[in-house]
Order: structure tokens, then C-alpha cells, then sequence
């Protein structure tokens, strides 16, 4: 209850601000072409919302999120900025904008802060590292979620190439291996950024037998669209296999808790499998020491500080549209 109220709220929120904008921005007299051109941004967003794997809906929130990123808003900012400039001066609130805008790129670069932001996320993924896994608990199948996880084996390239997530790969054989699943379930779809696409879930299934894995124990989901498609995908191919609830899920520790939340709401019970860490657990043995280099800029902290705001605009996504279950 509580869960659909918050969700409620949210929606009237999001409501009132396309109204007052609706009346601050377009709400002159005369001004239709305005108003067509407000309700047709409207239009396309509310597609984005309820078709976000639609061609339409794909391109309008890939446009946004480049602008809501750091690097995007930054470069957002400094544009609004360099409308500002008129005879060699600057009028406001150009210069606010790009003090603003540097602002974000040193915070969101320096890998002190990146590291303290995906903490935030992955805390609670170290902390089902100590627990969940600790007793051997079985279950009925592994499910890997490989999207990302390798790139396509180019011809002169005699191996397939594994990406900065494609430790999930080695370590779901490695639980297979330790006997906690009789199974294992990859989720990969195409790789349509490519003309020729592939079918990712393939590459993963050869790499998963090459470490042990027999292809006989080995389903693939190559469904596209959100995480929330591939788990009622996957969802059926467990009914159809007539398997039980107890999944073991296997992605990066940041993307955990949404993974291990979208998975319970469509019906399984989910032991959490995370790896792929960058942040390190507070008082541990192996906590990583702060030093000068932590607070200068570097590009692998832009891009972890970027996958971390990814991830909580999608989490809102997920929340508003009810794909998250409220415990796993």
C-alpha cells in the first residue's frame, strides 16, 4: 500500500511540473505553435514511458539520459551558457552555468567521490556476499545476466573478448561447479549496435563450456528489452523446464538490488550472486587507502560515477512503472 501510494505521489508530482511548465512556458496568448510543440514533447515522452523498447520510445530516453548523465548535463549547461555570450561579454546566468558545470565534471571525476557513490549502491550486495551464499544454499537454476558481458569475436581475434563486467561469466560457472544449481540460465539478446547482429548468449554459452559448464545444463533467454522483460522471459522458461522458485542471480553488484527486486515481483525467490565490485566494504581487511590520486580527475571516474546515476534513474523507472517488488 505504502509502495503504490509513494508511486502515486510521484506520478501527481511529475503531473503538476509538466502543468506549471505548461503555463510558464507556453501559456501566452497567440503562442500555438508553442503549445503544439510542448504537447508533442509530452506526447513523445509518455511513449518513452510505456514503450520504452519501442524504436520511438528507445531513441527519446537514450536523448534524455545523455543530458541527465554528468558529462551530458555539463555539456547542456556550458551550451546554455555560450547563448548567453553577446559582444565579447556574457550576460546571467551564463557565468552561474558554467561555474555549475565544472562543478560537476571535478565532483563526478574524481574517483574519492565515484567510489563513496557506488558504495551507496553496492553496500548491501557485499553485505548478501557474507550471508546469502555463505551455507551453500541450492537452488534450482543460475541465472547469469550476460548483456554487455563479452564483445563479438572479430576475425582476426582468436577468442571472445570478455568487457569491464565480464567477471560475472567465470564466476556463475564457478558456482555451477560448486554444485549449488543443477542449470544455468543466460540472459543475453542481440548486439544490434552492430550491422550484422549477434546473439550474445551464444558467445557466453561457448565461454560457460569451455570452463566446465556442459551445454546440456545451459538455457538461453535471448529476449531484448529491459531486465523486466528478460525475467518474465526467463520466468517461462522456468515453468516450462518445471522448475521451482530458488534462483541463484548472478549480475554486478550495482545493479543488485534492482536485478534481485525485478526478478522477485514476477514470482522467484532470489539468492543474490553479486560480483563486478568497485567499492570496498568499510572497516575490512582489504579497504582500499585514500591517497592524493583519490581527488584527481580521471575518466575511470567519470564513467563509474555515470553507471551509478544510470543506475538510479533506472531504479526510478523501475519503481514507477511497479517492476520492483518491495523485499526479495
Amino acid at each position: 500500500m505504502f509502495v503504490q501510494l509513494t508511486r502515486l505521489l510521484l506520478l501527481l508530482l511529475i503531473g503538476t511540473i509538466i502543468f506549471r511548465l505548461w503555463k510558464l512556458l507556453v501559456s501566452k496568448e497567440g503562442n500555438l505553435v508553442g503549445r503544439l510543440w510542448f504537447l508533442l514533447a509530452v506526447f513523445l515522452l509518455l511513449i518513452a514511458f510505456t514503450a520504452p523498447d519501442s524504436p520511438i520510445g528507445l531513441a527519446i530516453l537514450s536523448l534524455l539520459s545523455v543530458f541527465i548523465k554528468p558529462l551530458g548535463l555539463s555539456i547542456l549547461l556550458l551550451i546554455l551558457a555560450a547563448a548567453q555570450i553577446n559582444k565579447g561579454g556574457i550576460s546571467n546566468p551564463g557565468p552561474n552555468l558554467i561555474l555549475t558545470a565544472l562543478l560537476i565534471l571535478i565532483l563526478s571525476s574524481m574517483p574519492f567521490v565515484a567510489q563513496w557513490l557506488a558504495f551507496q549502491l553496492e553496500k548491501t550486495a557485499i553485505e548478501t556476499v557474507q550471508t546469502d551464499l555463505c551455507c551453500g544454499e541450492r537452488a534450482e537454476a543460475i541465472v547469469l545476466l550476460g548483456s554487455g558481458t563479452t564483445e563479438p569475436k572479430l576475425p582476426y581475434v582468436t577468442q571472445v573478448q570478455l568487457t569491464r563486467i565480464g567477471d560475472r561469466i567465470p564466476y556463475a560457472a564457478k558456482l555451477y561447479k560448486d554444485g549449488l544449481a543443477p542449470l544455468m540460465i543466460v540472459s543475453a539478446g542481440s548486439r544490434n549496435e552492430y550491422v550484422q547482429p549477434v546473439v550474445e548468449a551464444d558467445y557466453i554459452a561457448r565461454l560457460l563450456v569451455g570452463m566446465g559448464v556442459p551445454s546440456r545444463a545451459i538455457f538461453k533467454d535471448t529476449s531484448e528489452g529491459t531486465l523486466y522483460d528478460s525475467a518474465v522471459s526467463i520466468q517461462q522458461i522456468a515453468k516450462k523446464q518445471d522448475l521451482g522458485r530458488a534462483i541463484i542471480l548472478v549480475t554486478s553488484g550495482l545493479e543488485m538490488r534492482r536485478a534481485s527486486l525485478t526478478f522477485a515481483s514476477v514470482g522467484f525467490k532470489v539468492i543474490p550472486a553479486p560480483t563486478n565490485f568497485f567499492a570496498s566494504l568499510p572497516g575490512e581487511k582489504y579497504q582500499r587507502r585514500v591517497s592524493a590520486k583519490d581527488f584527481l580527475a580521471s575518466a575511470e571516474a567519470l564513467l563509474l560515477t555515470t553507471d551509478v546515476v544510470e543506475e538510479y534513474i533506472i531504479t526510478f523507472y523501475y519503481f514507477i512503472r511497479g517492476w520492483l517488488a518491495p523485499t526479495i
